[in-house]
């Protein structure tokens, strides 16, 4: 019999990043997927032009209806009680008799073998429905995107995870933290892993950098002002070297008119607006602000390079972000990051390493290296796996 997997999307098309490889696998064909986007698309039309953006549009994938799933009064009940029950016990019983009410009344129990859901446990009304009427459904949590999560203290209740049922952890890479260690599996990244085997990007040669930018500041260790001077710099220097620079800003960012202020200077500066998944010209290097984005460009064996204009140790750990941080201080006492510390990223100190090609050949292998040490391959067939194995 086929097993039926429900994939609850909740905010972030990055989770949808991080599973649609294993969706479309061939090791995924014998699996019923059934996707639930929580929060994007306004229409269920717009809902299916994202899954076919992704290659879904196959027959063992179903999209759901969110109309279906959920009153508006239930819904609103439910997140008042989240915050009584909180405080006072008498609220959870009453908080699971409108959750078990929502769920007799519309489409929940279509008896999931397993749900998939974010690791970063976010509260949905609609999945605790769902996880309410599928009780013996494996729950599954998977990465949102491709990182090397740490302890972060903002998801700590009472100096504990949240306590909620977990079957598997799937995870990136070896090096993450381990939440719930019984259940903890590395698996790599299904975007990722895939990319091991293909044809490599690289081309010391090549007159193309790509430059990713990034959206936040004070948390990963550095300031606006900084790193739109940095990015400045990186633009005029392309220009003067006669190298194209082709930038690939961050999704989420809602100033990118501080950036293409700044890009209308340079006519060496070209905006690119695919994914970083199905890129296909070659690279000499990435130059990249904070990002884990760049290691698409390592699993191509494109050198990358971390440009960040990091603050101080010192004037790092007196701003509150550092406590939910990435970063760190290093031997030398400057501000660093796993990525840089694993060797899949290089801090840049001097530009002129983009033309040394004995340097950028040396980081190509060395990276390529510490990607595959650390983020497992073939990370569709151990997910497969693991899946058989929660269900026997």
């Amino acid at each position: 019999m086929r097993k039926k997997v429900l994939i609850f999307i909740h905010k972030s098309l990055g989770e949808l990043d991080w599973i649609a490889p294993f969706i479309k696998s061939e090791e995924a064909e014998t699996l019923d997927f059934f996707v639930y986007l929580n929060k994007m698309g306004s229409s269920y039309e717009d809902k299916k032009d994202i899954l076919d953006k992704y290659g879904l549009d196959k027959e063992n994938v179903t999209l759901l209806n969110n109309k279906n799933y959920s009153k508006k009064l239930y819904k609103l009940i439910d997140r008042r009680l989240i915050k009584l029950k909180k405080k006072v016990d008498f609220f959870k019983p009453l908080a699971k008799y409108f959750r078990l009410k929502n769920v007799k009344e519309l489409g929940y129990e279509e008896d999931y073998d397993f749900i998939f859901r974010e690791c970063q446990l976010r509260y949905a009304f609609e999945l605790s429905c769902f996880l309410r009427a599928n009780r013996k459904a494996k729950v599954v949590a998977f990465p949102h995107a491709v990182s090397i999560p740490k302890r972060n203290a903002g998801f700590i209740v009472y100096g504990h995870p949240p306590r909620v049922k977990i079957d598997l952890w799937l995870e990136n890479c070896t090096l993450a933290y381990q939440w719930m260690p019984d259940v903890f599996y590395a698996t790599g990244a299904p975007g990722l892993s895939s990319f091991y085997d293909l044809e490599g990007l690289f081309n010391p040669s090549s007159c193309n950098v790509l430059v990713n930018t990034r959206n936040e500041f004070d948390l990963h260790g550095c300031t606006k002002e900084a790193v739109l001077e940095r990015f400045d710099q990186i633009l005029s220097y392309c220009e003067r070297k006669g190298l194209t620079a082709h930038i690939k800003h961050h999704p989420r960012d809602h100033e990118l008119y501080l950036y293409r202020d700044i890009q209308k200077k340079y006519s060496c500066a070209v905006e690119y607006t695919g994914t970083l998944t199905n890129i296909s010209m070659e690279f000499r290097a990435c130059l990249s602000f904070f990002s884990t984005s760049g290691l698409f460009l390592t699993a191509r064996k494109v050198p990358v390079f971390d440009i960040t204009p990091y603050v101080t140790l010192n004037e790092f750990k007196s701003k509150p972000s550092s406590v939910n941080s990435l970063h760190y201080g290093d031997k030398q006492g400057r501000l660093t990051n796993d990525l840089m510390e694993i060797g899949v990223q290089e801090r840049l100190v001097d530009l002129d390493d983009v033309f040394i090609a004995e340097v950028l050949t040396s980081l190509s292998k060395k990276q390529f290296d510490s990607l595959i040490k650390h983020f497992p391959a073939n990370s569709n067939n151990l997910i497969y796996n693991k899946l058989e194995e929660l269900s026997n």
